[in-house]
């Protein structure tokens, strides 16, 4: 699909040209005939309300392009959905013109007569009683804005992004696809801790294609008529929803072909996008072959709505919780650092020694993107305060409630509302290294969350903030027994903004590896 911030623009530039012959004229008392969808929005309480003058402020019209696909035959009945972009943001809403639905082509720059017309929500808010004598089309847009979101924003903000294009990242399809499944129908996907539904009609022209288990799907966003509070994407085409699941695993990978070796949470000055991770390999990875992901934890008591609870769906909630970083590019040979983290990739925050030069498998703008199809943009991933917080590594880039890292590393406090539910087991899946074991050694009783029996292993958060730490977990790694030899500890390294690149990889402190 097209991108379209281009065409968005030309269409702002026609319907500013428009509204700026019919601008309210104070002096005679004159109001402009323009109503922006947002404000359309804003009149409906939850009861259908009839759009008369009074309610428009006496505006007649409003305007946007066509997102939704009446060629593909996916959208609902009778709808068009439009999409507008002021400076206040890009708002949508569904035009209800029944059987001429299909005269309206997805680009289509539309006037659209409103007045004494009827808003009302079915799952969905839309303007009903619109008729073709209502729609002017004044132009045409190749493409359209489209927000890449997150569940957990989209339930955050459902009003904003109704009837706008999104898209979606790392959803997995659940329950998983049967073979030869096709994408028609409603189905149920998981981002992070939050469900969406994926709509494609039998109707429509790509109703037969075969779904994948882990996808990547743009489409309009609209509330579900059948599922109260439910969102729900309905992609444009075919080449709406990317399959990225994961390929199948070596078996003969080994246990911890990847493990953690240091860590900076707290640069000097702003952490936003200077975080980052170390890790050492103990074979060869070809990640575009063997994909991994490394999933960071904060379990600050107020990141987000219901922070002050154990995490929802473990590693893989999302949301202002856990953020994710995809490998699936590059390669690291047995016995190379490698490093994951923001895009910034400098020693110790802002103007300190460029860290380019080594071998970064993921860098990301976290501040801004938030994670690879999990996680919200956030200041801070690695927190230097607070509850406990941590890193996870798996093998593979789709992770869900059940998933189990091959790695872990947690820091900080000792309170535990944010981080296990013992109750309703809920938590942070632990790895079987160093210090933390699934099930207790000497009972054989399970514990396979963090902070749950023997798991309690906590490195601590270091003072003063705000200098530059980077924390080295040395430790000594046996390569042929693929065990540890001895246990990683922490050494925090004090940086500076002249630091040399290679103290990260150099010292006694480094993690070490033997055969």
């Amino acid at each position: 699909m097209k991108n379209i911030s281009t065409g968005i623009a030309l269409l702002a530039i026609v319907l500013f040209s428009i509204s700026a012959c019919e601008k309210r004229d104070f002096a005679e008392g004159t109001l402009s005939p323009y109503m922006a969808i947002q404000d359309i929005r804003q009149i409906h309480k939850g009861e259908d309300i009839q759009l008369t003058p009074d309610k428009l402020s006496e505006a007649t019209f409003t305007s946007g392009t066509v997102i939704s696909n009446q060629k593909n035959g996916n959208t609902p009945d009778g709808m068009i959905v439009i999409q507008q972009t002021r400076r206040a943001g890009t708002h949508g809403i569904a035009i209800h013109v029944g059987e001429v639905a299909n005269n309206y082509s997805l680009g289509d720059s539309l006037m659209i007569n409103v007045g004494n017309k009827t808003l009302k929500r079915n799952g969905f808010l839309y303007i009903d009683g619109v008729s073709e004598s209502d729609v002017e089309r004044i132009g045409k847009s190749n493409s359209a804005i489209v927000r890449t979101l997150t569940a957990s924003l989209i339930y955050q903000r459902p009003n904003d992004f109704e009837s706008t294009l999104v898209k979606v990242l790392g959803a997995e399809v659940t329950p998983r696809p049967t073979s030869g499944e096709t994408i028609s129908g409603v189905k149920k996907i998981l981002n992070g801790a939050d469900t969406l539904h994926m709509r494609v009609r039998s109707e429509s022209n790509f109703s037969n294609h075969i779904l994948p288990r882990n996808i990547n799907v743009t489409g309009v966003l609209l509330g579900d008529p059948d599922v109260e509070d439910r969102m729900a994407v309905w992609p444009l085409d075919a080449t709406s929803i990317d399959d990225i699941s994961d390929p199948e695993i070596p078996g003969n990978l080994g246990d911890m072909p990847l493990v953690f070796a240091g860590y900076c949470p707290d640069p000097e000055g702003t952490d936003t996008n200077y975080e980052y991770i170390q890790l050492l390999a103990n074979t060869d990875i070809n990640f575009a072959e063997i994909p991994f992901s490394v999933v960071t934890t904060n379990n600050a008591g107020a990141n987000q709505p219901n922070a002050g609870a154990a995490p929802g769906a473990g590693w893989a909630t999302g949301g202002a919780r856990t953020l994710k970083f995809n490998l699936t590019e590059g390669s690291v040979k047995k016995g190379e650092f490698f490093y994951v983290g923001g895009h910034q990739r400098r020693i110790s925050g802002a103007n300190s020694t460029s860290l380019s030069d080594l071998n970064w498998i993921r860098a990301v703008p976290y501040g801004t993107t938030g994670g690879d199809g999990l996680g919200n943009p956030s200041t801070n991933i690695l927190a230097n305060t607070g509850n406990a917080s941590g890193m996870a590594l798996f093998v593979g880039t789709n992770i869900n409630e059940a998933s189990v890292p091959i790695d872990l590393v947690m820091f900080g406090g000792t309170g535990t509302a944010t981080v296990i539910d013992s109750i309703n087991m809920l938590g942070y899946r632990v790895a079987n290294n160093d210090h933390y074991k699934p099930f207790e050694q000497a009972t054989g009783v399970a514990q396979p969350f963090f902070s749950m029996g023997t798991n309690q292993y906590r490195i601590p958060h270091f003072l003063p903030g705000n200098v530059g730490f980077f924390i080295q977990l040395g430790g000594t790694f046996n390569t042929t027994t693929r065990k540890w030899d001895t246990r990683r500890s922490y050494n925090p390294l004090r940086l500076t903004k002249q630091s040399a690149a290679n103290e990260l990889e150099v010292g006694e402190f480094v993690t070490k590896q033997i055969e």
